[in-house]
């Protein structure tokens, strides 16, 4: 019990983070693309948005393969880290033609992560 509270209070330092919380502020407020083509001509690739939306991105995707692999458990995990279903909405446009142009797998588990989270609100 001990070991897994380290893990969601590390989960929780790494997810609060300055540079996370400016990120995911950014992704909420500012961020606009409907597709892959049109993020790219707003943010192209080493640009300070690009780095915002993949931060935010692989966070998520890290939760996700932790949950996939059991090593969260959904009610504390989704309890802690509330706005995955409102990132997904904001990201869902792009991921398609990243996925095309980099790797058929990308942020496979922020998907799987945002379709458990769907799953648990449906149970509650």
């Amino acid at each position: 019990m001990a070991d897994d509270t380290l893990l969601y209070l590390k989960l929780f330092e790494m997810a609060t983070t300055p540079e996370l919380r400016e990120a995911r502020l950014w992704m909420l407020t500012e961020f606009q693309a409907a597709d892959y083509d049109q993020f790219l001509q707003r943010y192209p690739a080493g640009s300070v948005e690009w780095r915002r939306f993949t931060d935010v991105c692989n966070i998520m995707e890290l939760f996700g393969v932790l949950l996939k692999h059991g090593r969260v458990q959904e009610d504390l995990l989704f309890d802690l880290f509330g706005g995955i279903d409102v990132l997904w909405e904001a990201v869902r446009g792009i991921i398609p033609g990243m996925r095309a142009a980099i790797d058929p797998r990308l942020y496979e588990n922020f998907e799987f992560l945002y379709q458990r989270l769907v799953e648990w609100q449906r149970r509650r």
